[in-house]
């Protein structure tokens, strides 16, 4: 992989080519399938030493495959919900991947949004595109600001003004929304319509801990609804 920055850190590009594996990192054989993917970002506005900016970005991949079996399927706003969309398995030539992208920061409000659509080449048949995207945004009510990594293209850590002490300092809070929407439908193929809408709460006890509160509304299309409300803690270290 190749990466740099350019223009005062105003830019961003990165290219790469990598070789699947499996989960344990096993994929070194004849049959192992390579990708080709590249992204540029850039802040046409970036004041306050990011505190106030705007970042767009877009990235593409492309997927060689050779008549190999391609699976898409997704799980609601929550890693521990069951699959709701699922194509099943199909038989691919190739695949290409474009992802365009959007985050404003204006002080402690944010949002941020992108699409992904997947353009499947198909052996002796028509080729599916499927498509996702979300939309969020976020508030801090103690003051803070995400925080842009302007030599990566990408958002960080969050530091609080005054870490948790138990002494009337709370770290930082923050409130947020999300809605999100996936399309699987294309041609003879009915992998399903999910969407979810996601209100929480994240509390930042220091740079390194945070505690999460999630409420979402899964809905898969003609199938059925998910109400889920979920709690996590995180600790970096």
């Amino acid at each position: 992989m190749l990466q740099n920055h350019a223009f005062d850190k105003r830019m961003t590009w990165a290219i790469g080519g990598f070789r699947e594996t499996d989960d344990v990192g096993k994929g070194f054989d004849s049959n192992s399938q390579y990708n080709l993917t590249m992204r540029v970002t850039g802040t046409p506005w970036y004041a306050e030493q990011g505190r106030k900016l705007v970042h767009l970005g877009l990235s593409y991949s492309h997927k060689f495959r050779n008549n190999d079996q391609i699976r898409f399927r997704a799980r609601p706003e929550a890693h521990l919900a069951p699959v709701l969309a699922d194509t099943g398995n199909l038989t691919s030539d190739g695949i290409n991947l474009l992802n365009p992208e959007l985050a404003v920061v204006y002080g402690p409000f944010s949002l941020q949004a992108e699409y992904t659509s997947a353009m499947v080449e198909r052996p002796k048949a028509k080729g599916l595109t499927f498509s996702g995207y979300y939309m969020e945004a976020s508030y801090f009510l103690t003051g803070e600001n995400r925080q842009y990594k302007n030599t990566g293209g990408f958002f960080g850590g969050v530091s609080p003004k005054q870490n948790f002490d138990g002494q009337g300092h709370w770290g930082a809070w923050e409130i947020a929304m999300r809605y999100s929407a996936l399309d699987l439908n294309d041609r003879t193929v009915r992998g399903g319509k999910l969407s979810g809408f996601t209100t929480g709460v994240n509390w930042y006890l220091n740079p390194n801990m945070r505690v999460m509160a999630n409420y979402s509304l899964a809905h898969r299309s003609a199938f059925a609804d998910a109400n889920i409300l979920q709690v996590r803690a995180q600790l970096l270290f």
